[in-house]
C-alpha cells in the first residue's frame, strides 16, 4: 500500500516528534523537533514514539474542530436508533451527501496513517535492544493494540478494507503494490493475532490513557462476536470481569469528574495545560457534551443562564430520541422513571431555573418556557457534563471512556446465552443484572437478543459503540428506520430511510481511484 500511503508522507515525517497522549509522560522533555533516526534508534526513542502514537489514535477517536475527523466521529455517536439529529452532519446521515465523494474521508485516510505508523513502531521495535524482553513486548503490544484497533473500526465501517502491516519508509514509498480487499478472516485473523500478542505481554494494570490486557481482551471479545465464536468470546469476557482490576462504580461516578477509575478500561486523556492541539501531549478539546446538549441558557422568559450545572455553552446538534426514553420507562405524567440513568446519565426533563435574582431561580420554569424548538430545550445526554470548563466555550478537556466494564458485562452476557443457547444461563443473568441491579432495576429472570439490545440501549447510549452492536446482529437497518429521526422541533421530526447498502461506509473515491483496477467502490455508492 505504499503508493496509497505517499500522500500521506508528509504529514508523517513531523507526526513522531509529538509528545505523548497519556499524562505519565506530561512532565518529560519537550522534545520539539525528532527525526526517525532518533525515535527507532532505541528504547527511549521508542518510547516517545509509541506516545505519539496514542495522540494519533486519540485524534483518530475525538469528536474535535481540528482533527479533520469532526464529522466522520459524530456519525458514529448519532447515527444509530437513538438520536434525533437537529443540523451539521444531517446531510451525511443516509442522505444525499452520503456518497463517495461528499462523505467524511478522515476515517479511511487518518485510519491508514495510524496503522502505517503502529506497524513503524512494532518493527523499529524489533530491531533494536531494550532493558528488558518484557519491556521490549510491552512497547510492541501497545502499538499492535492501537494498530488492531484501528483495522478493526476500519473492517466494521467500510467491510472492504486493504490490508497493509509494512511500514512506510523512504526506500518503499513508491514502491508497487497490488491493491485487493482483504477478506473478512484475513482481517480478523490479523486482528485477533495483534490482542493475543497484547494479552500475553501486557499487564491489567495500566496508567491512564494506556492500553492493557483488559482492554486486549474486550477487543478480542468484540472479534470473537463477529466471527460468532461465542466460547472465546465468553473466555474472553470472564477473564476481564473475573480476574481483572476493574468494577463497577456507583452510577453517578460513572461520568463525574474523574473518569479514571476502576470501571474504565481504556480512557482517551487530556489536559488543557499541555494541550491545545492534537499533536500535544494534552490534546486538543473536544465537543462530545456541546453536541448532545441543549442550549437550556436560551429557552424563552429570560430565566436560565449559561451554567455548567446545565451543560454550559452547547450545539444540541444531536439529542436522544423519544424510542430511548420509553426504554428507560419514562412516565409522560411524571417526567420521571424508576431507572436511575434516567437522571444520571441524562438532563431531567424539568428544568429549574438558575438566574440570581429571577422570580424562578431555584424553581421550576413555567410552561411558558418550553420552546419546541429542539436547539433551546430537548432532553440531553449528561455523560459528558464538564464543570470546569469556562463560560462562552463549548469544548472540553475533559478525559472520555471509551471502553467500561459495563460493556464487557453486557458482552459476557450475550456470550453465554448464544453459547449454551439459554436465555436463563445462570452466568448471563449474573452478568446483565449486575447492570440492573446498579440502575435500581428488577432482575432479569431470561433473556434474548432484543434484551440485550434493550439494555446496552440504557447503559451505553451515545458511547460510540451502538452502530457497530446493530450491525453485528444483523438489525441496524431496520432499527434505524424504526426509530432514528430527524428534526429540530417535533412538528418536523421525523424518519429518513436509511438503505440496505449504507451498512458501509462509501470508500472515498480518490482513494478508489488511486487504487484502480482491482479494489471496487462499495455496492451501492
Amino acid at each position: 500500500m505504499k503508493n496509497h500511503n505517499k500522500m500521506l508522507i508528509a504529514g508523517i515525517v513531523g507526526i513522531m516528534s509529538l509528545l505523548a497522549s497519556c499524562k505519565k509522560w506530561l512532565a518529560e522533555e519537550n522534545f520539539t523537533k525528532i527525526g526517525s533516526d532518533v525515535i527507532y534508534k532505541d528504547e527511549a526513542g521508542l518510547n516517545v514514539g509509541l506516545g505519539a502514537l496514542y495522540n494519533l489514535q486519540r485524534a483518530y477517536e475525538l469528536v474535535s474542530y481540528n482533527s479533520g475527523l469532526q464529522q466522520d466521529n459524530l456519525w458514529i455517536y448519532c447515527a444509530d436508533d437513538l438520536g434525533c439529529t437537529r443540523t451539521f452532519n444531517d446531510a451525511q446521515i443516509y442522505k444525499a451527501n452520503m456518497n463517495a465523494i461528499d462523505f467524511p474521508r478522515g476515517k479511511w485516510n487518518s485510519g491508514y496513517q495510524l496503522i502505517d505508523r503502529a506497524s513503524a513502531i512494532i518493527e523499529g521495535a524489533k530491531k533494536v535492544s531494550f532493558s528488558s524482553a518484557a519491556a521490549k513486548n510491552k512497547v510492541i503490544g501497545e502499538a499492535r493494540v492501537i494498530r488492531a484497533m484501528t483495522f478493526f473500526k476500519l473492517w466494521e465501517l467500510y467491510d472492504n478494507i486493504l490490508i497493509d502491516t509494512i511500514p512506510t519508509t523512504v526506500n518503499n514509498a513508491f514502491d508497487p503494490v497490488q491493491y485487493k480487499p482483504a477478506t473478512k478472516q484475513q482481517v480478523l485473523s490479523l486482528i485477533s493475532s495483534d490482542l493475543d500478542f497484547a494479552i500475553a505481554n501486557l499487564s491489567y494494570v495500566a496508567q491512564p490513557g494506556e492500553v492493557s490486557q483488559g482492554l486486549a481482551r474486550h477487543l478480542r471479545a468484540q472479534v470473537a462476536a463477529w466471527q460468532g465464536d461465542w466460547a472465546t468470546m465468553a473466555a474472553q469476557c470472564d477473564a476481564v470481569i473475573n480476574t481483572g482490576p476493574y468494577a463497577l462504580q456507583p452510577l453517578e461516578k460513572v461520568f463525574g469528574a474523574d473518569v479514571n477509575h476502576n470501571e474504565s478500561l481504556y480512557t482517551y486523556q487530556f489536559d488543557e495545560l499541555t494541550g491545545g492541539s492534537s499533536n500535544l501531549a494534552g490534546g486538543e478539546q473536544h465537543f462530545l457534551n456541546a453536541v448532545l446538549t441543549a442550549r437550556y441558557y436560551e429557552m424563552p422568559g429570560g430565566h436560565m443562564i449559561e451554567d455548567n450545572n446545565w451543560g454550559g455553552n452547547s450545539f444540541a446538534w444531536t439529542t436522544p430520541n423519544f424510542y430511548l426514553k420509553t426504554l428507560l420507562g419514562w412516565d409522560k405524567t411524571t417526567g420521571l422513571s424508576p431507572d436511575k440513568r434516567f437522571t444520571t446519565y441524562f438532563f431531567p426533563d424539568t428544568v429549574v431555573g438558575n438566574k440570581p435574582g429571577d422570580p424562578y431561580y431555584g424553581r421550576k420554569l413555567p410552561k411558558s418556557s418550553y420552546s419546541d424548538n429542539y436547539r433551546q430545550y430537548h432532553w440531553s445526554v449528561k455523560k459528558y457534563q464538564d464543570f470546569t470548563k469556562p463560560d462562552g466555550r463549548a469544548g472540553s478537556y475533559k478525559d472520555v471512556i471509551a471502553y467500561r466494564l459495563a460493556e464487557t458485562l453486557l458482552l459476557g452476557a450475550e456470550a453465554h446465552w448464544r453459547l449454551t443457547n439459554n436465555g436463563s444461563d445462570p452466568t448471563a443473568l449474573m452478568y446483565i443484572n449486575r447492570i440492573r441491579a446498579r440502575a435500581g432495576m428488577p432482575n432479569f429472570t431470561s433473556i434474548d437478543q432484543q434484551t440485550i439490545l434493550d439494555e446496552s440501549a440504557r447503559e451505553l447510549a451515545f458511547e460510540g459503540g451502538r452502530w457497530f452492536l446493530l450491525k453485528r446482529m444483523g438489525v441496524l437497518v431496520s432499527q434505524v428506520n424504526k426509530y432514528h429521526t430527524f428534526g429540530s422541533a417535533s412538528t418536523n421530526e421525523k424518519v429518513f430511510p436509511m438503505q440496505d447498502f449504507q451498512v458501509r461506509w462509501p470508500i472515498p473515491q480518490d482513494q478508489i481511484d488511486l487504487m484502480a483496477p482491482n479494489f471496487p467502490q462499495n455496492p451501492g455508492y
